[in-house]
């Protein structure tokens, strides 16, 4: 190949340029525009497709009955079984035996609560650390094994045979189970002379 000696109309250098090449610069302002146009390129900007954010339905009266239902029932079962230790209401995990404060601790279930026969029943559920309940699905051996011993096992069969059957699962009888947790939370807080720690 050919080479022809040419100057560079930037630097004004001298440069030997291949013939029927299309660069007139020379290598180092070459250089020069490349750095020139890497750091000038736009970013491409990536598109995201607009989730539109569904707002949560609202729960209709029989879920809202049901959901304080539940909270009552919660707050009866931690408070039944509570001690006062410095001031402070304190209550055993019925699985791993480690004590929480009432506030850090859940209601839990032998039975699942599915079963609305025996959701409300005071002898399937105990109170449970968050880890156990959570974490550990109940760990429903362990419970089982402990609330046959402290209920006697005619009342576990009892309470087997019950979850088969359906109860009544409307609106009525949930407000009716919120009413009833509600004054024995209030009628435990009054004997003991307890403050409600839920207000």
């Amino acid at each position: 190949m050919t080479k022809k000696l040419h100057i560079c109309p930037t630097c004004n250098s001298q440069m030997f340029r291949r013939f029927n090449s299309s660069i007139w610069t020379c290598f180092e302002c070459e250089k020069k525009k490349v750095i020139v146009k890497v750091n000038k390129t736009p970013i491409k900007e990536v598109r995201v497709k607009k989730t539109t954010s569904k707002k949560p339905k609202s729960k209709n009266e029989k879920q809202k009955a049901r959901d304080r239902a539940d909270q009552w029932f919660s707050r009866y079962i931690r408070l039944k079984y509570s001690f006062d230790a410095n001031y402070t209401l304190v209550a055993k995990c019925f699985t791993c035996g480690n004590i929480h404060p009432i506030m850090n601790l859940d209601c839990g279930h032998y039975i699942n609560r599915e079963h609305i026969s025996v959701r409300f029943n005071e002898n399937n559920a105990r109170p449970q650390c968050t880890y156990c309940n959570r974490y550990r699905s109940g760990r429903h051996m362990e419970f089982g094994v402990a609330l046959a011993k402290e209920i006697g096992a005619e009342n576990f069969d009892n309470l087997r045979q019950t979850a088969m059957f359906t109860d009544n699962d409307n609106e009525i009888f949930f407000r009716e189970q919120a009413d009833l947790y509600r004054s024995k939370v209030n009628e435990i807080i009054k004997n003991r002379n307890i403050i409600n720690p839920w207000k």
